[in-house]
């Protein structure tokens, strides 16, 4: 008599298929280990990172600079050794050393240098350390800080800074440090960048927001104005909006700007903005906005009249 089908399969059968499955799985794991190690043998050993950074990495090359610094350079353990020890001369207040020890390394610049540059000059520039550039000058009967200013195209702010003066009041026979030198700005709109320029050459460099859809217009200027805590005239209904009101977009200073090629340029400016995630882009509506405490200090080095470029 036939056994009946639901009875299941026989004992023989059954351990056969038990062995099949397990030399299949057997078989599997060796295939993937082998796929894994032949992967392995491929992948390239990871790149370390850089131990120093100090710029953020929006900022991008300098190549449109017209400083005419080279393209960033590969780092190498001898520059970052030497930008290791700048920072020591630094954090010493070394200020001559730090300077003495950047001036290889501006033939190959890359961002921690330029921004390592822009540091060791603002604080040589301000401190009482010697500089190119520094004078003493021999208060006169008749002197007062504006007229200084102008005799050595500088301002009141840098005169007041470099002497730790926290009153305009002077006195005949007093002996200030001033600066004489030739500010200049050129910004790239491209880039967001701003470049102070001292003689021609990169002094310090900002990162800063230009115009949407390229607003600003890339022309040659002049600062005309120069104001400290400024109000703001609301372009869509010309209602004047004082310093401290939320709805004021100006910052903490404004730089008024005019061209003398191309008069019809009117109400562009450099100023200070509330919102610092507009720094870095095509933000504004056409002026130059930087950080407040970046423009604070631009504000206090270049005088009236200084040149300003906007390029493309």
């Amino acid at each position: 008599m036939n056994k009946p089908i639901y009875a299941g399969p026989r004992t023989g059968k059954r351990r056969s298929r038990w062995r099949n499955v397990f030399i299949g799985v057997i078989l599997i794991q060796f295939i993937l280990l082998g796929l894994y190690l032949y992967q392995g043998k491929r992948t390239p050993n990871a790149v370390p990172i850089e131990p120093i950074i100090a710029t953020p990495s929006t900022l991008p090359s300098i190549k449109d600079s017209v400083t005419s610094l080279p393209l960033e350079s590969p780092t190498t353990p001898a520059v970052i050794n030497q930008v290791q020890a700048i920072q020591h001369a630094l954090s010493n207040e070394d200020l001559q050393q730090a300077h003495a020890l950047i001036q290889p390394l501006l033939n190959q610049p890359n961002l921690t240098i330029i921004d390592l540059m822009g540091q060791i000059n603002m604080r040589r520039l301000l401190s009482s350390q010697p500089m190119e550039g520094k004078k003493l000058y021999t208060v006169k009967s008749g002197d007062y800080l504006q007229k200084i200013a102008r005799q050595f195209n500088t301002t009141i702010a840098l005169i007041k800074k470099m002497n730790n003066m926290q009153t305009d009041t002077i006195r005949i026979g007093a002996r200030l440090i001033v600066f004489e030198g030739s500010f200049t700005i050129l910004v790239s709109k491209k880039n967001n960048l701003l470049d102070l320029l001292l003689n021609g050459q990169l002094f310090k460099r900002y990162p800063v927001g230009t115009g949407k859809f390229g607003k600003t217009p890339a022309s040659d200027f002049f600062i005309y104005d120069k104001i400290i805590e400024p109000p703001w005239t609301r372009p869509a209904d010309n209602r004047l909006i004082e310093y401290g009101d939320p709805e004021n977009v100006l910052g903490t200073r404004w730089m008024a700007l005019r061209s003398a090629e191309n008069t019809s340029l009117k109400g562009f400016g450099i100023h200070g903005t509330w919102e610092r995630d507009s720094i870095g882009a095509q933000s504004s509506a056409g002026c130059i906005r930087m950080f407040n405490e970046d423009v604070e200090e631009l504000f206090d080095i270049v005088p009236r009249k200084s040149r300003v470029r906007i390029e493309e």
